[in-house]
Parts: structure tokens; C-alpha cells; sequence
């Protein structure tokens, strides 16, 4: 009920990541109010149980954390942002441009939908710098204004700061991106991850126009843009399994456990799980047990949810698995928070068992091979403002549609579809495989 779809689109870019041999990634949605990343490890979305309802996303890279209601249940780990395609540009009190929190909204939206709007966005700032068409928005159901973006952007911004508009457009981009970086770290780096060891997975309806200048930024090899990446968080609820969490307190030194009631507590909560998954018309051989312990230091405030070795599950937890435990908790607590300390005692603080009933995913449709290239999918040639290139350049606009398996776009380029934009900037490239996912990476 709370974050349905940006969790559901963290799901998405796990699965298209597993289908593609990558379970390291980072799932990258931006929309029209907000910008969603959730991080990605080993095919498994990570999990907290820190999250708060009700709160206003902000700009920077420490969301909006404090601002709502907490919640102690686990939750897809997602860090959420004021910066999408609304997102309203200003200038503060000191003379200082900023982008977001307040939002445009669908209605009346950015200036250059022609609704009312006054106030210059982030769409408004991307159509003045020819990276979104003005005619084929929406597969062409709305016509942008670009002139009156133009003017929006230079009477609330570029007028005060003495700038031309072009320039104003570019740092409208900028300081959104800037955000989006800090929220990829928060995500990563403040948990632990080097972002450069996870592919970024882009989509929703402003995403793929951003996606390139943020791998740019925190060196990631490259991006994956799904097809019809601004539904692909409505995908990800057609992949989601069933699943169940249980959990039981268990406040016990490791080394003093009574084994024998971890194994009592565990046949409970699958018993139970095995119940709620029937009762779902899941069947014994689509049902799967994934069981979880909650570790600290003895002594510690907070805790480290380690897995249990695989293959003990019914069986008497013994001393090996147990010595497992521990390395695997010492390991994740060097990684989480940069040491460890093997000399001192381990407590384990709940038990966590996940019935997971396996559901069919529906299978990704193939495009066939090119025979022209990728110069039979060219629109059209429009001046795109870049940083890199110091100003507007010439840049090939793609029709995605027509792209096939093996065709390549050169940066700068722009791909069009119905429900987004992929912006390729200078020095990148993009290269189409056998599902009409565009890579991006640098020279290729």
C-alpha cells in the first residue's frame, strides 16, 4: 500500500538484471515529482526496516528522512528525492538558484505543457535544451511550447542571475542531477557499495534523459534502458513473487544458544509461511524459504540481518553453520561500516524467515537483427545544447521502434519513444541487444 510502485520498480530492475547476468545493480526511477533509487545485491533488492510515510521528499542527497512517520516493518531500501520532470526551478533569498522540493505536478505541469503553468521545471529545462521533443511528446499527443518555457525560465530565473537562458537550462539540469548523484551514494557508497561494481538500470518517464551525466559522475561502466522504461515499474508487479516475512525476538549469545530452539522457532514460522503460500493456491514446489538472522556485537544498538547457510533448513543448525554465521557477519559489518572485531562476543536479536511463492514471469518479446544500421531509425537532426560540447551541436534523433539487435547510436544522440527519451551525451554510445535494451557506455 505505501511506495507500491517505486518498490515494485526496484523488483523490475532486479529481474531484467538476472535475465541479463548481472545481479549487482542499482535501479535508477525518475518521474514527474520524484526521483527513486534502490540498490540491488546479488539478485536480491536490499531490505530495511527504517522507513517513514507521510514525509516531503527533499533535494539532497539525505532525502526526507525525519520529516514523516516511521514505520518498523521491512521495506524495499529505496532513497527518494524532490527532482523529477515538474520539479520547480527558483531563485532563493541569496540570489542562489535552486530546483525542487515543490513540484508542478500534472496540473497544471511545467509551462511548456500549456495548462496554466508558470513556474520553470526541469521538463521545462530539458525542451529549451533540444533533449526532449517539442512535437513528438507523448508519441506526439501534446505539442510543448518551447517559447513559452523560454521565457519562463528567463523571467524567474536567468533576468536575476544575469545569465543567458541556455546557460539557466543547463544548471536547472545540473543542480537536479547533482541531486540524483548524492541520493546514488546515499544508496551505495554510504552503505557500503563502490557504485562502479553495479550496472545502473534506467527508466520511468525522465529517467533515461538523466541517466547518462549520473554514471558519468560516479564512473559506473554502464546503463541499462529497458523498453518502455516509463512503464517498467507496472512490469515489475507482474514479476513479484508472493512472499510472506516472519520474525520471532531471540536475545542470545551465540556461543550460548540453545541450538535446538532456533531450529523449534524456524519449523514454526515455516509451518506458518507454508500455510499462508497454500492457502494462496501456491504449490509445494513453487514454495522457497529463505531464513535470516538478525546479528550485533554484544552491546551494539543496531544490527546486521546475515542469511543462514543454505541447505539447513529442517535440519539441526550446527557448529560449522554457525562458525558460517559468524564470518559472514564479521565480513558484512567490515563492509557496512570499514572494520570488524572477530575477538569479540555475537548475539543474535530475531530470527526472519521469507516464504516466497514463485510466480511465471512473462517472458521478454526479442526484436530481430538490423540490415541497415541504425541509420534507417534516424528521425531527424536536431541542435542539442551539451556541457561537453560547449554549446548546441548537431544531434541525431533515434526512433526506437525501428532500432534492431546490433545497431549502435554514437553520442551525442537522442532516442525517442511514446512514454521517454534517452539522452546519449558526447563520448558515450549505445548498442541494442536481442530485446531492444539500449547499454550505454562510454566509447562503447
Amino acid at each position: 500500500m505505501v511506495e507500491s510502485g517505486p518498490a515494485a520498480g526496484v523488483i523490475a530492475a532486479s529481474e531484467l538484471g538476472k535475465s541479463l547476468g548481472y545481479e549487482d545493480v542499482i535501479s535508477f526511477d525518475m518521474g514527474g515529482t520524484t526521483a527513486k533509487v534502490g540498490l540491488v545485491e546479488g539478485g536480491m533488492p536490499r531490505v530495511t526496516k527504517d522507513y517513514e510515510v507521510g514525509g516531503t521528499a527533499s533535494t539532497t542527497e539525505h532525502g526526507s528522512r525525519g520529516s514523516g512517520y516511521p514505520i518498523r516493518t521491512p521495506v524495499i531500501d529505496l532513497v527518494e528525492i524532490g527532482a523529477g520532470g515538474g520539479s520547480i526551478a527558483w531563485i532563493d533569498s541569496g540570489g542562489i538558484l535552486r530546483v525542487g522540493p515543490r513540484s508542478a505536478g500534472a496540473d497544471p505541469g511545467p509551462v511548456c505543457y500549456g495548462l496554466g503553468g508558470s513556474e520553470p521545471t526541469i521538463t521545462d529545462a530539458n525542451l529549451v535544451l533540444g533533449r526532449i521533443s517539442a512535437e513528438y511528446f507523448l508519441g506526439g499527443e501534446i505539442e510543448l511550447d518551447v517559447e513559452a518555457a523560454r521565457r519562463a525560465i528567463e523571467e524567474k530565473c536567468a533576468e536575476r542571475l544575469g545569465m543567458s537562458v541556455e546557460e539557466v537550462a543547463l544548471g536547472i539540469v545540473e543542480i537536479a542531477n547533482n541531486a540524483m548523484v548524492g541520493a546514488l551514494r546515499r544508496v551505495s557508497v554510504q552503505r557500503g557499495y563502490d557504485p562502479r561494481e553495479f550496472l545502473l538500470v534506467a527508466f520511468g518517464g525522465a529517467g533515461p534523459v538523466h541517466a547518462n551525466r549520473l554514471v558519468a559522475e560516479l564512473e559506473m561502466p554502464r546503463v541499462l534502458v529497458p523498453m518502455s522504461p516509463g512503464t517498467t515499474s507496472a512490469m515489475g508487479l507482474l514479476v513479484t513473487d508472493i512472499k510472506h516475512d516472519y520474525s520471532v525476538a531471540l536475545i542470545r549469545r551465540v556461543d550460548e544458544v540453545d541450538l535446538s530452539l532456533v531450529e523449534e522457532q524456524f519449523e514454526r514460522m515455516v509451518s506458518d509461511g507454508r500455510g499462508a503460500l497454500a492457502r494462496e493456491g501456491v504449490g509445494n514446489e513453487e514454495m522457497r524459504f529463505v531464513r535470516q538472522a538478525d546479528v550485533r556485537y554484544v552491546g551494539q544498538s543496531y544490527e546486521l540481518t546475515i542469511p543462514l547457510p543454505e541447505g539447513v533448513l529442517g535440519e539441526v543448525l550446527g557448529e560449522r553453520e554457525v562458525a558460517e554465521v559468524l564470518a559472514r557477519f564479521h565480513r558484512e559489518h567490515e563492509r557496512a561500516y570499514g572494520f570488524m572485531a572477530e575477538e569479540e562476543p555475537v548475539e543474535f536479536v530475531a530470527l526472519r524467515l521469507s516464504a516466497i511463492g514463485e510466480i511465471s514471469k512473462p517472458k521478454v518479446r526479442e526484436v530481430g537483427e538490423g540490415v541497415g544500421g541504425s541509420d534507417s531509425a534516424v528521425k531527424e537532426v536536431r541542435r542539442v545544447y551539451f556541457a561537453e560540447s560547449g554549446g548546441y551541436v548537431d544531434c541525431r534523433v533515434y526512433d526506437r521502434y525501428e532500432l534492431r539487435c546490433g545497431d549502435v547510436i554514437e553520442g551525442p544522440g537522442i532516442v525517442e519513444e511514446v512514454d521517454s527519451t534517452v539522452v546519449v551525451h558526447p563520448g558515450w554510445r549505445g548498442d541494442v541487444d536481442g530485446f531492444g535494451n539500449l547499454w550505454l557506455a562510454v566509447g562503447g
